[in-house]
Parts: C-alpha cells; structure tokens; sequence
C-alpha cells in the first residue's frame, strides 16, 4: 500500500511565496487605481505581474508534471482574476470616491479656487477651479491629460471624451457629480 507524496517544501514554498508577491502586486494595483493614482505606480505592478506570472507557469508546470500537485498553483491567478474584476467594475474608485464624498461636498460648497496641493478624503487634490455652476477638482493621476472629480448641480454641460484640445469631458459618476478628462 503506498503513501500519497505531496509536493517538495521547496515548491510549496516558492508557490507560497508567489501567491504573496502577487497578493502584493495585486494591491498595488488596486491602490494605483483610485483612480489612476499614478501611472507609474500603475505600469510598476502590471510589470511586476507580468514577471510573476512567468514564475508562476514555471512553478506550475514543475507541481503538475512532478508532483501532480495544481491546487496551490490555483492561489495566484485566483488573486489576479479578483483583482482584475474590481479594477474592471471600478470598485476602487467607487469605495475611494463614497469614502471622500462628504469631505468633496464640504469643500464644494465653498469651491474657492486654489492651486494649492492638498489631501481631500483619499485624493490628492492638486487644484480647484470654481466653473459656473460648479466646482472642478483636479486630482492627481492620469497620464498627460488631466483628470479629476466635478461637482456640476446643474448638470454637465458634455457627456463624453473631449473634442479638442482644452476641452473637458465628463461621465456621470454620481448624481450631481461627474468625473472629468481635460485634454492636454
């Protein structure tokens, strides 16, 4: 009668050790992209991603073919696939955003223009512009255009990626606040 063998320790380890590098990339993703809170930090993970994947299949292969051993191999692509789900359903920026609601309102309410750089709720603020009916927040993140959170009562005067260059487009985040794109 013989014993079933699991897999080395040295590969349990080395799994496990990926699936924590990868638990780690996988919040930096999530992190960086409230809303895109910098791309670098962004590009980094995906980068760092990429790398553990190739670890990953390398590992799995291993555990497969010498071990008959996949559950743990499971761990990894099991955090990538949630992680991909919430970016993909905006939950980081929908959680950072209810987080930050009342304090955006507070200052809303006043929307003295500034180009200050200053912490409001989790955003990084770095100016406000009072429009008419309204208030911009230009936050920190996107890539060469400006991107930021809009509180407009009245509406938003554009649904829509911007036209030109200078333009700002706006998409319906909530109720009477928007997101924006400013061209660069």
């Amino acid at each position: 009668m013989s014993e079933a063998v699991g897999p080395e320790a040295w590969w349990t380890v080395l799994v496990g050790i990926t699936a924590l590098l990868v638990a780690g990339a996988c919040g930096v993703a999530l992190w960086s992209a409230v809303p895109l809170a910098s791309y670098v930090y962004f590009a980094l993970a995906m980068a760092v991603l990429a790398a553990l994947g190739a670890v990953w299949l390398i590992l799995s292969l291993i555990g497969w073919f010498k071990f008959r051993a996949w559950r743990w191999s499971l761990i990894a692509p099991a955090l990538v696939l949630v992680t991909c789900a919430l970016v993909a359903l905006s939950v980081p920026s929908r959680i950072a955003f209810m987080a930050s609601k009342d304090s955006l309102a507070a200052e809303a309410q006043e929307c003295s223009t500034s180009a200050t750089d200053r912490r409001i709720g989790v955003y990084q603020v770095r100016r406000i512009e009072s429009v008419e009916h309204g208030c911009l927040f230009f936050i920190e993140g996107g890539l060469i255009n400006s991107i930021g959170l809009a509180y407009l009562p009245g509406g938003a005067p554009y649904l829509g990626v911007p036209r030109h260059d200078g333009d700002i487009g706006y998409q319906e985040l909530d109720r009477d606040w928007y997101t924006f794109v400013q061209v660069f």
